[in-house]
């Protein structure tokens, strides 16, 4: 049986289909559900890591959940994507960019009192920490949904894969545990990559404008996970 590659899975039919990126950019003179819709698979996608970075300002679990939650609602009820350019820079670092700005504003209101950060929050981290932090976020959560996935479709595979994550690597216990000789683990181990690279794929497709940008996508998040 043939290995699973990297090109594009059925329904792609060898070109790059539009992905929620491009039908954003699509939407800017469409329809208002679509665009809507798109926006709505971008938020589920980065809310975490949106998230996780205001947590990282300093701001108490419920306060950064509630930002989070209005982050999100602003972005999509003003079509925050008018600002958005493929040509400037990827979505992840406009989306980036655009949580500060929105952080800032929210600090210089009136009511920022009721949710002042901790007093750290002015000694923010390095422009380049501060986005490989949220990388690093972002490709947990794809890695995640990768796996959910991969054991809807894999199982055994998924959870040799899943063991090796964890750090136990030792195929032979892991042959006993799924009632199998140690070479078909590894055969097994090697098929479970290839799938999960393969639905990495899938979904950096979503927030990527071609192929290519696609695969730069996925080297990025192996070197963020990495790190």
């Amino acid at each position: 049986m043939t290995e699973p590659s990297d090109t594009p899975t059925p329904g792609y039919a060898g070109a790059f289909q539009p992905t929620a990126w491009t039908r954003i950019l699509q939407a800017r003179d469409g329809s208002e559900t679509s665009v809507q819709e798109a926006l709505e698979h971008l938020a589920d996608l980065y809310w975490k890591p949106v998230f996780y970075h205001i947590r990282r300002k300093g701001y108490a679990v419920h306060d950064a959940e509630d930002l989070a939650q209005e982050f999100f609602r602003r972005f999509i009820e003003r079509q925050g994507m008018q600002k958005a350019d493929p040509e400037k820079g990827r979505f992840r670092t406009f989306l980036l960019s655009s949580v500060n700005h929105f952080l800032c504003d929210e600090y210089d209101k009136c009511n920022a009192q009721k949710r002042t950060p901790d007093p750290d929050y002015h000694e923010a981290l390095p422009q380049h920490e501060e986005a490989h932090s949220f990388d690093r976020d972002w490709a947990t959560v794809v890695l995640n949904r990768a796996f959910v996935r991969l054991r809807e479709q894999a199982p055994r595979e998924a959870r040799i894969l899943e063991a090796q994550r964890a750090g136990k690597t030792r195929y032979r216990e892991l042959a006993k545990e799924l009632g199998a000789n140690e070479s078909h683990v590894k055969v097994m181990a090697q098929r479970g990559r290839t799938k999960l690279r393969r639905f990495i794929l899938d979904h950096l497709r979503d927030t990527s404008t071609s192929e290519e940008e696609a695969k730069e996508e996925l080297a990025q998040l192996f070197a963020a996970l990495a790190s």
